[in-house]
């Protein structure tokens, strides 16, 4: 129903200033990811950790998009101004379909409101390769610029309302959403006495009937339970008597299960 994605690939990419614009985008959106879950909206969460370069990870992001079934596509970045600043610069969100005009207007004021940062609106796009690449209505949200030292501080003192707002305002573009139902409390148990334990199974019987045909067919397989204790004597793992014993009508069904753990146990200790 909805594909979201941090428009970068990492630490160390995308735009830098008072925080780091690649690394940020990857927290946002993860968290982003598990805020959309929790109100019921169906999300598909992409980050790119492949790509080495920015041309890379607009190829990557694109197909990754129009791979998923959804009907709306959301890049998260962060802006950046021309040099680093004291004064807050504020958030935008940027469409190139016309019909996005309102809701990319509705995410920037409700991030605006949630970070109190200045509102610099929706903005139409015509260059962006995510924008015109995605083949679903599609917007890309510019948080705040990480060279603003007053919108950094405001982001880290409000990220979990800028999420809130961000999650509820994704919802709302998909009406038909129910909210989860709240799970209720279980009702207290009332105290029982405690249940005697039950009698320790007899060691000498498989409590699984149908185990306990497998291994009786195994069992009765002569030829080849007589060549898996050749086997068994030739590595050692026990003594010839038991090849005796089972030549002589001895051996018990228990006494192969036995030999069989024995057997097994030396073959490992081999390896």
């Amino acid at each position: 129903m909805l594909t979201i994605s941090a428009g970068h690939y990492g630490k160390g990419t995308g735009a830098s200033g008072y925080m780091n614009e690649g690394e940020e985008t990857v927290s946002l959106v993860q968290e982003l990811g598990k805020k959309l879950q929790q109100k019921g909206v169906k999300v598909k969460v992409i980050i790119d950790n492949q790509s080495k370069s920015q041309q890379q990870n607009l190829t990557y992001l694109v197909k990754q998009h129009n791979a998923t079934q959804r009907e709306l596509d959301v890049s998260i970045h962060f802006n950046s101004a021309s040099a680093q600043q004291k004064e807050g610069i504020g958030t935008e969100v940027l469409y190139v379909n016309p019909t996005m005009a309102a809701f990319a207007q509705k995410m920037s004021t409700a991030i605006a409101n949630a970070g109190k940062f200045k509102n610099r609106g929706a903005k139409q796009r015509t260059n962006l390769a995510f924008l015109n690449g995605t083949t679903k209505k599609a917007i890309l949200i510019e948080v705040c610029f990480v060279n603003s030292e007053q919108d950094v501080k405001l982001y880290r003192a409000n990220k979990d309302q800028i999420i809130e707002a961000i999650a509820e305002t994704l919802k709302s573009y998909f009406p038909n959403i129910k909210a989860p139902t709240p799970t209720q409390a279980p009702t207290p148990a009332q105290p029982i006495k405690p249940t005697p334990p039950a009698p320790a199974p007899d060691p000498q019987t498989i409590t699984s009937k149908a185990l306990q045909q497998k291994v009786e067919a195994i069992f009765n397989d002569k030829e080849a339970v007589r060549e898996q204790l050749k086997q068994g004597v030739q590595i050692g793992a026990f003594q010839p008597i038991w090849l005796e014993n089972f030549d002589l009508g001895k051996l018990t069904l228990y006494d192969y299960i036995a030999l069989t753990t024995l057997q097994y146990q030396k073959n490992n200790s081999n390896m």
